[in-house]
């Protein structure tokens, strides 16, 4: 600090090259191409091509010599609020005055002053300072004393050399404090700035437009103005008067003193500071980046939210350009309501800054209009940003869209996936449409850029049919399960398989709603808005004050940890009704929601996809209609000329599937290395009725969309079965829940009670009396067939026989000409089918070895039939389909040849 001999009255300032902040890096050549490039996009009014700047020096000394002829030519020609915006934030710059003498300093909060570290140096010397506002011509100056108590934060010289210090509230509270802004890309090379100040402790001056910024560091800005010893501590800003810097230091570069440089220690910087103060619990610095304006480009809504793992480890937090060190995407969700043609520009210009600070990657957005994105766009070139949007036009107003940040973020619409699910997005209820007037979900691929490797994710925008009459519901109900179809179906896509999914929206009910249970309770999904709901939060604003935006993702995505009104969460919904006054009534009924992704290096997700996945068993039961969805859209593939079979995309899976088995190894060595991979590979476990619903609708179905009966081959109507077997489920609801049959029997009696009346159009090939019905046995699809019921009842838990000749009186054999023969209850042998139900049987062998007595098994019988019946296409695509559901296969199917080589013996 630099002081005169004299103890009173005399200004604090730093003269001198030997104070310019020593630990101050030139930006590199990529984040300074960035800033270019940003403020280019405020300035210039341009959404730049992300690829031309890549690597592209030329384009930005264009850019800027562009931004230096906007600027010159515009020097003179200021909008004329620029003098009142001017003086509104003169009135929160103060004189402070110390034992040692005069400095600058300015408002940043409520009864909170910031000023240099070398005007103030600690709480100490606080306690004997205070700040005068008003200090200038023609006004009533106030002092204020300051309250290190309150609040206390400094860096000292060599670092950032600030100070934020409290003062008294008398007196300052209807001053409008300058609000400390996130974004480091407020100012660049050539734009000026312009300083109010107290020079030499004198009154109020301001040096305005003939000062230019010469350089930018990462953590201070150089320019030429003219500023004298006592400027120390003042605020530096922009031609928007948005805070940029604190001015710091000056020094002549000539000895004539006409030529000087002048030092100011960039917001961002002292932000970020803040930011990482706070990480460690620092409250003072939790207390202001709390209220911070705006957001970091780089870091988004959520800031360094879950992208640090060692709070302690923050010297990257500090600088500016910090994008984070791990891959993560911003994504969130809005129904703005009303965002038409016709749209207001106050209002655009509301929703402009809302969206500008949330800083989302991505933004689905719900009732909006073509022309009033265009406005909104536009509107956010004005504020820095450079977003464009994709666009699915539905009937009326009330299109759905996605925003995107175009400096981080590529988005394609996926109206090919409107297509491929036609059929089920136009179903009906009761000759409504499930989705009204067209409003369809709206499908994107998104992809983040990021250093190491690209985020992807596939983004669903939907809006349900709203009010809450009976119709209304069952239209949701059936919009919600034709989303759980397609979202199941998409993951079991090669395209889409390894791509999370987060869809999001107006769903127009509450989560714990029937109507929206088939999607939120989906097997491959997690409803993030679950935990929110059951705390009260709402998203809807209006009466009845509920929360009906949610947002659902795919079990694959990982959310980060993210603290969200003082508590950790894993989305949030942004309550900024709160904090903007007039929301509900100027910009949206909804509240935004908005969730953070994170995503592992590639060696966390190498090491994760190495291990066997633990067994999954689902306990969500499919409902009549989702079932009958599936089987829609399963014919409807058919019809479209898709392969019923893949053989090629087959081949690739069988080769990575079997790759750890030695086929040449001996009988016994064989058999224990395939039991062990269809054992770690059976993956997910489904209950009996899920089973049952999966073979009618996918696994059993022919090339002409029809089932057949395993043992007579008969065809059979597939929705016809579904709606049989549910109503059998039924009946046996309520058979079961018949309180005077209870009381005679137990329930086990019942169920057995029930089976003999009333069988299902579903065949065990492996009875399931020979495992007592046990799990994962009785639902294992490898060895479930469609089956006419008679046929079941028919073969009853009879073993597999092969008839040499018809002999009735050693057998009592009886004849069923579609079924098959049966001798007594010893013998059975079906009309069709041997070939598959003998795979099926040995398949049961190797996954659940020494489960069924060798008097139950003729293994000489199966291998025989094996043979003489060779694998069918019908085979291969069931095969195919169970892998994809249960995760295993049948490698009797795949290597039909390996049954002479394997010792089923052990199985029995």
């Amino acid at each position: 600090m630099i002081t005169t001999s004299e103890p009173k009255n005399k200004s604090i300032s730093l003269v001198g090259s030997q104070y310019a902040l020593s630990n101050a890096a030139p930006l590199s050549p990529d984040d300074y191409r960035d800033l270019v490039k940003r403020r280019a996009v405020s300035i210039l009014h341009l959404t730049p091509d992300e690829h031309a700047w890549d690597n592209n020096e030329e384009l930005r000394r264009e850019t800027e010599t562009l931004i230096l002829e906007k600027i010159n030519k515009e020097s003179n020609l200021l909008p004329i609020d620029f003098l009142s915006k001017g003086v509104e934030r003169a009135k929160s710059i103060c004189r402070i005055v110390t034992p040692s003498g005069f400095g600058t300093g300015f408002l940043i909060d409520k009864w909170v002053v910031m000023t240099n570290h070398h005007v103030i140096q600690s709480a100490d010397e606080a306690e004997n300072c205070f700040a005068e506002f008003g200090y200038e011509d023609n006004q009533n100056p106030i002092k204020v004393k300051l309250k290190p108590s309150d609040l206390f934060i400094t860096s000292p010289f060599e670092e950032l050399d600030f100070t934020i210090v409290g003062c008294d509230s008398s007196g300052s509270d209807d001053i409008i404090p300058i609000k400390l802004l996130r974004s480091p890309t407020t100012i660049t090379r050539g734009e000026y700035a312009n300083i109010i100040q107290h020079p030499k402790g004198r009154k109020k001056e301001v040096a305005l437009q003939d000062n230019t910024i010469s350089y930018v560091y990462d953590k201070v800005i150089h320019y030429t103005t003219d500023t004298e010893p006592g400027s120390s501590g003042s605020a530096v800003f922009n031609n928007q008067w948005q805070l940029v810097a604190l001015h710091h230091a000056g020094w002549y570069t000539d000895k004539s003193q006409q030529n000087a440089i002048n030092e100011g220690i960039r917001i961002s910087a002292i932000v970020s500071k803040l930011v990482a103060l706070a990480q460690v619990g620092d409250s003072g610095a939790l207390r202001l980046t709390q209220k911070l304006e705006g957001t970091s480009p780089y870091l988004g809504f959520y800031d360094v939210e879950g992208l640090i793992d060692n709070p302690d480890d923050l010297a990257e937090i500090e600088i500016p350009t910090f994008k984070g060190d791990k891959r993560f995407a911003d994504i969130g969700f809005w129904n703005i309501e009303n965002f038409n043609n016709t749209v207001q520009e106050q209002r655009v210009k509301a929703v402009a800054q809302i969206v500008a600070d949330m800083s989302m990657d991505t933004l689905g957005l719900v009732e909006v209009e073509k022309g009033a994105l265009e406005q909104l766009v536009n509107t956010l070139k004005d504020r820095g940003a450079a977003m464009d949007y994709v666009y699915l036009e539905a009937e009326g107003a009330q299109d759905l869209a996605v925003l995107f940040d175009t400096t981080t973020t590529k988005v394609e619409l996926k109206d090919d996936i409107n297509h491929r699910y036609s059929k089920l997005l136009r179903s009906t209820v009761n000759g409504k449409p499930a989705f009204p007037k067209k409003r369809e979900p709206l499908f994107a691929l998104c992809t983040v850029k990021e250093e190491k490797k690209d985020v992807q994710f596939l983004m669903i925008v939907v809006h349900l049919k709203a009010m809450r009459d009976k119709i209304s519901k069952q239209r949701r109900t059936a919009a919600a399960e034709t989303l759980a179809v397609i979202i199941e179906d998409l993951k079991q896509d090669d395209k889409f398989k390894h791509l999370p999914i987060v869809l999001g929206g107006d769903l127009n009910d509450d989560a714990g709603s029937t109507s929206l249970t088939s999607v939120m309770n989906s097997p491959s999904v997690i409803t993030l808005t679950t935990d929110d709901a059951l705390a009260g939060h709402i998203s809807y604003l209006k009466a009845p004050h509920s929360l009906i935006d949610h947002i659902i993702i795919t079990k694959d995505m990982k959310t980060g940890s993210i603290q969200n009104d003082g508590q950790t969460d894993d989305a949030a919904i942004v309550r900024l009704d709160k904090t903007i006054a007039d929301f509900v009534k100027n910009i949206s009924d909804h509240a935004p929601l908005v969730l953070r992704v994170i995503y592992k290096d590639e060696s966390q997700e190498q090491e994760r996809g190495r291990a066997w996945l633990t067994p999954v068993y689902l306990a969500n039961e499919n409902t009549l209609e989702r079932t009958l969805l599936r089987l829609s859209l399963n014919q409807f593939k058919l019809e479209e000329e898709q392969p019923y079979y893949d053989a090629e995309k087959d081949k690739l899976d069988i080769v990575n599937y079997y790759r750890s088995i030695q086929f040449q190894g001996n009988g016994t060595q064989l058999f224990r290395q395939l039991h062990g991979l269809l054992l770690d590979t059976h993956t997910t476990i489904f209950t009996y009725k899920q089973s049952r619903n999966h073979l009618y609708s996918e696994v059993d179905l022919h090339e002409d969309r029809t089932l057949r009966s395993i043992y007579s081959g008969n065809k059979l109507d597939p929705e016809m079965l579904i709606q049989e077997d549910f109503r059998i489920e039924q009946l046996r609801k309520e058979f079961l829940e018949n309180k005077e049959s209870l009381e005679r029997l137990d329930e086990e009696s019942l169920e057995e009670m029930f089976e003999e009346k009333m069988q299902f159009n579903t065949e065990h090939v492996v009875p399931q009396s020979w495992f007592n019905k046990k799990s994962p046995m009785v639902s294992d699809l490898h060895h479930l067939f469609t089956c006419e019921s008679d046929c079941n009842s028919f073969r009853s838990n009879i073993p597999y026989f092969d008839f040499a000749d018809y002999n009735p009186e050693a057998y009592r054999e009886q004849l069923r000409n579609e079924c098959g023969k049966r001798g007594g209850n010893i013998r059975f042998e079906p009309e069709n089918g041997k070939g598959e139900v003998a795979r099926a049987v040995l398949y049961f062998l190797l996954r659940y070895p020494s489960k069924i007595g060798k008097e139950k098994v003729n293994v000489e019988l199966l291998l025989n039939w094996h043979k003489e019946h060779p694998v069918t296409i019908h085979e291969k695509h069931r095969n195919r389909a169970i892998y994809e559901l249960q995760g295993n296969r049948n490698p009797l199917i795949d290597f039909p040849e390996s049954a002479e080589q394997i010792d089923f013996t052990s199985g029995v």
